[in-house]
C-alpha cells in the first residue's frame, strides 16, 4: 500500500475527528485559507457548526492547491477519523470540473470516515450538501460522469424565479411567476419589475465585512457603475438608499423588495474582489490605488476602493507623459525650489515602501517669489492642480479625513495664513503628521476602526510656520519643525527662452492646467516593477547624507537628513522620467537642506528656543528687578522678579547678573520647558551660573548685602550677547 502524503495543515487538525475540517481547493487555496484563518468564525461557519456539530478549538484550513489536485490520489487531505468536512472552492471564481470533484469525493471516501460534507464558495456560503452522495459512494454505488456542477443551480421552470428580460418595451430585472393557462394548458409568465438591469459580478471581502459587487448602467453615465453593497445592508433601508444614490432604479413595492434582495446576494460562482478603504499600496505592494479609485498594478485579485476623497475627480490624466516632460519638466532644471517641490511630490509613494514616517515641506517667501507656480507644478504630477489642492482653511477633521483618503499619497496645501486661524493651523500641522486618527465610538458599541495614513505634504506661505504661530504666542515644538520643514523659497533664475521670470512662470502655470496626471502614474507604475531598487537606493543615499553631517549635529538634524535622503531617492530613481542629471538633483536638494539648516540650526531646536526665550525675557523684564548697588531713586516694582547685580569693573564683574526668584524662574522665565532640560542648556550656553551648595546644583544664595541678612536662594542668569550666541551656533 502506498503511503499517503499529508496535504499542508492536514496533520494539524483535531486528532479526535470531532471538529469540522475546512479544506480550500484550487489555484487560490493558500490565499483563501489565509483569509479564513485570520477572520475568525463567521456567521456562516457558526451556522455550519450548529448543523454539523461543535467545532470547538479553531484549526487551520487544509490547503489543496492545483498541484495537489492533479495528484489528489497520493494525498491525505483530512485525518482518517474526521466526521465533518467543509470544502471551499478557491479557484478564482471558476467552478472545479466534475472530474476533479469526483476525485476529491473518492479521496474523502477512501481516506476518511466523514459522513457530513458541505461544498462552499470563497465566502463560505453553502453551495451544496454532498453528504448523501458520499454515502452512496461508500455503499459501492458508482456515478462516474453523472455529477452535476454544484455551482450551477438547476431551475425548476414551474417555480418563480428572477431574471433580466424585456417586457412591454421595458428592460430590467423581473420577478417571473410561471402560471398554467387553464384554457390552453400552456405555461404563461407573470412578470413584475424589480429594478433596472443589474448584474452580481463578484463577492467583495474586506477585513471585516462581505459585499455583493454590482454592475449596472446608470442613466446619463457613459460607463457602467460598479458598487460594493454590504451584505448587512441588503434588504435594509441603507442598502436601498445606496443603490438609488448610485443611479439604480428599484421597485417601491415592499412585497417585491425581498425578491430583489435575494437576487442581489446571489454570489455563487463569482470572482472575489478585495474591498479597501485606503488608497496607496495594496496586495503586498503589487498594486496602488489612487484617490479616484483607479488601480495601478497587478493585484492578486480585483481591488475595489470603497471610500471617497473630496477631490477624487481631480485625479485624472490629461495629455501624454511626453507633453508634461516637454512643456513643464525640462523648464524646471536649474531652479532649486521647483526641483525640491517635484522631489516632494514624487517621494509620496516611497513613504510606505521604505516604512518611513509622514513629513512635509513648507516653502515660504514673499508673494512674488513663485510659490503658486511651484504648487501648480507639484500638483500636476498626480492630477488637475486646482482640484487636488487643499486649503489650510479646512477643518482639522476634514484635512485628517483627506489624509486618510490619500494614504501613501501627496497632499498640496495652499498658502498658510489666508483666513485660517493660527491655532487651527497649529492643531492641523500636528495631527496631519501623526498618522492616526482619534478613537471614536461606534453606534453599535465599541469603537470605530482607526483611520491611519502615510502622507507627504507640500505647503506654501509668506512666513515660516514658527514665526506665523508666534504672532499669537503659540510655541512650535521641535517635533513639528522636523516634520514640516520650513525652507525659504529660492526664486527661479533659469528662464530658458522665456526671457524673464514672469513669462517663465506664466508658461508653466498654463501648461500645468493642460497636461497633468501622467507623470505620477508613470512613476508609480515604474515603482511597481522596481520595488526592490527603492530600498537599496534609499539606504545608499541615507548613508551619504548622514556622513555629510558634522559630529555634533543634533538627532533632529539627522532625522531631517534622512528625509532629504528620501527626496533624493525619488529624484534619482525618476531621472528617466524627468530627464534631470544626477548631479543637478543632488545640488538642488543640498541647496534646500542648507537653507533649512540656516533656519533651524545644527543643534537641538529646544536649545535655540530656550536661549532665545530666556534672553528675550531678561531684556523685556529688566524693570522687574531691583538694582544692586541700590539706587535710591529706583521705585520698587509691583511684581518683583529678583535683583540685578550691576556690572562692576572693580570686582571684575563684566556683565549684569540677574538673581531670579525660583518661582518666577519656573513659571515665567522658562515657561513651557522642562526645568532640568532648561537648566542644562542654559548652563552649557554660559547663561546660568552653577550653584555651590550640595543638592542645589543651579541655586545660589543671594549675598547678604543684598538680602539684608536673610537666606534667599535664586537662579543667577546672564544675558547672552549676539556675538557669543552666533559663535556658539557656529
Amino acid at each position: 500500500m502506498v503511503k499517503l502524503i499529508n496535504a499542508p495543515y492536514a496533520k494539524q487538525q483535531d486528532t479526535t475527528g470531532q471538529s469540522l475540517v475546512t479544506i480550500c481547493l484550487g489555484t487560490q487555496a493558500h490565499t483563501i485559507a489565509k483569509h479564513f484563518n485570520e477572520m475568525g468564525k463567521s456567521a456562516v461557519e457558526i451556522e455550519l457548526e450548529n448543523t454539523l456539530g461543535e467545532q470547538g478549538k479553531s484549526y487551520p484550513c487544509v490547503v489543496v492547491d492545483s498541484e495537489i489536485l492533479d495528484n489528489i490520489e497520493r494525498y491525505r487531505i483530512a485525518p482518517k477519523n474526521t466526521q465533518s468536512i467543509r470544502l471551499i472552492q478557491a479557484n478564482n471564481g471558476i467552478a472545479l470540473s466534475n472530474e476533479t470533484l469526483e476525485r476529491i469525493y473518492l479521496n474523502i471516501v477512501q481516506t476518511t470516515s466523514a459522513e457530513n460534507v458541505i461544498y462552499c464558495n470563497e465566502a463560505g456560503e453553502v453551495l451544496g450538501d454532498v453528504s448523501r452522495y458520499i454515502q452512496r459512494l461508500r455503499n459501492g454505488e458508482t456515478y462516474h460522469g453523472e455529477i452535476k456542477s454544484i455551482c450551477e443551480p438547476i431551475r425548476d421552470n414551474h417555480q418563480p424565479y428572477t431574471e433580466k428580460r424585456k417586457e412591454n418595451g421595458i428592460e430590467g430585472l423581473f420577478r417571473v411567476i410561471p402560471k398554467l393557462d387553464k384554457d390552453t394548458g400552456e405555461m404563461m409568465d407573470k412578470c413584475e419589475w424589480l429594478a433596472d438591469c443589474v448584474d452580481v459580478v463578484g463577492i467583495g471581502l474586506s477585513d471585516s465585512d462581505y459585499f455583493s459587487m454590482l454592475s449596472f448602467q446608470a442613466q446619463g453615465k457613459p460607463e457602467p457603475v460598479l458598487i460594493a453593497l454590504p451584505w448587512a445592508d441588503i434588504g435594509e433601508r441603507t442598502g436601498w438608499q445606496l443603490l438609488k444614490q448610485n443611479g439604480l432604479r428599484i421597485t417601491n413595492s415592499q412585497r417585491l423588495k425581498p425578491h430583489l434582495a435575494d437576487f442581489l446576494q446571489d454570489t455563487q460562482n463569482k470572482p472575489i474582489y478585495q474591498i479597501v478603504n485606503e488608497t496607496g499600496w495594496q496586495s503586498d505592494f503589487n498594486a496602488y490605488v489612487l484617490p479616484s479609485g483607479e488601480v495601478l498594478g497587478k493585484p492578486d485579485r480585483p481591488i475595489y476602493f470603497n471610500s471617497k476623497s473630496a477631490t477624487n475627480t481631480g485625479y485624472q490624466a490629461k495629455g501624454a507623459l511626453s507633453d508634461w516632460q516637454r512643456e513643464i519638466g525640462q523648464y524646471l532644471r536649474g531652479n532649486h525650489s521647483m526641483m525640491l517641490g517635484v522631489a516632494c511630490s514624487l517621494s509620496a509613494p516611497l513613504i510606505g515602501l521604505i516604512g518611513a514616517e509622514s513629513f512635509g515641506v513648507h516653502l515660504f517667501g514673499k508673494s512674488s517669489a513663485g510659490k503658486t507656480t511651484i504648487a501648480n507644478i507639484v500638483s500636476s504630477i498626480y492630477g488637475e492642480p486646482d482640484l487636488i489642492r487643499l486649503s489650510w482653511n479646512g477643518t482639522s477633521l476634514g484635512l485628517i479625513n483627506e489624509a486618510a483618503a490619500r494614504n501613501d499619497g501627496f497632499i498640496p496645501l495652499d498658502e498658510i495664513g489666508q483666513g485660517a486661524s493660527k491655532k487651527h493651523v497649529e492643531q492641523t500641522a500636528y495631527a496631519l503628521f501623526n498618522g492616526v486618527g482619534k478613537i471614536q465610538g461606534a453606534k453599535d458599541g465599541g469603537n470605530r476602526e482607526l483611520n491611519r495614513w502615510r502622507i507627504l505634504a507640500f505647503s506654501t506661505g509668506e512666513q515660516d510656520l514658527e514665526l506665523y504661530l508666534k504672532q499669537d504666542n503659540i510655541k512650535t515644538n521641535a517635533g513639528q519643525l522636523v516634520r514640516l520643514l520650513n525652507i525659504p523659497i529660492t526664486p527661479a533664475s533659469t528662464f530658458y527662452h522665456f526671457g524673464n521670470g514672469k513669462a517663465h512662470a506664466d508658461h508653466l502655470n498654463a501648461m500645468t492646467r493642460r497636461y497633468y496626471g501622467t507623470m505620477g502614474r508613470a512613476w508609480i507604475e515604474w515603482l511597481l516593477e522596481n520595488k526592490s531598487a527603492v530600498t537599496v537606493e534609499y539606504e545608499r543615499l541615507s548613508e551619504q547624507w548622514q556622513a555629510m553631517l558634522p559630529n555634533d549635529a543634533s538627532s533632529q538634524v539627522k532625522r531631517v537628513a534622512g528625509r532629504f535622503a528620501i527626496l533624493e531617492t525619488a529624484l534619482q530613481l525618476a531621472a528617466h522620467l524627468t530627464g534631470w542629471e544626477t548631479s543637478e538633483n543632488k545640488t538642488a536638494l543640498l541647496h534646500g537642506f542648507n537653507e533649512w539648516i540656516n533656519e533651524y540650526g545644527l543643534h537641538s531646536r529646544e536649545e535655540k528656543q530656550i536661549i532665545e526665550q530666556v534672553n528675550g525675557w531678561l531684556l523685556r523684564n529688566g524693570a522687574r528687578f531691583l538694582d544692586f548697588p541700590f539706587n535710591p531713586n529706583q521705585k520698587e516694582p509691583n511684581d518683583t522678579a529678583g535683583y540685578r547685580q550691576l556690572a562692576d569693573s572693580k570686582e571684575l564683574q563684566e556683565s549684569d547678573k540677574y538673581w531670579v526668584f525660583p518661582q518666577v524662574y519656573v513659571q515665567d522665565v522658562i515657561k513651557g520647558f522642562n526645568e532640568k532640560q532648561a537648566n542644562e542648556i542654559l548652563f552649557g550656553a554660559g547663561m546660568l551660573i552653577q550653584g555651590k551648595e550640595r543638592g542645589r546644583k543651579y541655586l545660589n544664595r543671594l549675598p547678604k548685602t543684598i538680602s539684608g541678612g536673610k537666606t534667599i536662594r535664586c537662579y543667577v542668569l546672564e544675558i547672552l550677547n549676539e556675538d557669543e550666541e552666533s559663535e556658539e551656533i557656529e
